[in-house]
């Protein structure tokens, strides 16, 4: 009983856990899965690990793409509607987050 009790509250704590990371991550942060993956460890050589990345050269970057002083025809349709806010907030979750 006492090793059912344990894996009960166990899978329980990891549940809560990844839901809690999940109702972390910006809203916005939704468009950015497709590409630089759910926690920003892309899969992809393609697009590039925001996991762990700075998050001041997040904030710069995504604003870079969306004022049109960085040339990169996805990530400036995606960034175009982003206001200073939001990629505040972008950038510290994918800075918060581990590089795997």
């Amino acid at each position: 009983m006492k090793k059912l009790l344990i894996a009960t509250l166990s899978t329980g704590l990891f549940f809560s856990a990844t839901a809690q990371a999940a109702m972390d991550a910006p809203a916005k942060s939704n468009t950015c899965v497709g590409c630089h993956g759910a926690d920003g460890n892309s899969m992809v050589p393609n697009f590039p690990k925001l996991a762990g990345q700075h998050a001041n050269y997040l904030e710069k970057a995504l604003k870079d793409f969306r004022d049109g002083f960085r040339q990169d025809a996805t990530m400036a349709t995606f960034a175009k509607g982003l206001t200073d806010q939001e990629i505040k907030d972008l950038a510290a979750y994918y800075a918060a987050q581990t590089p795997k």
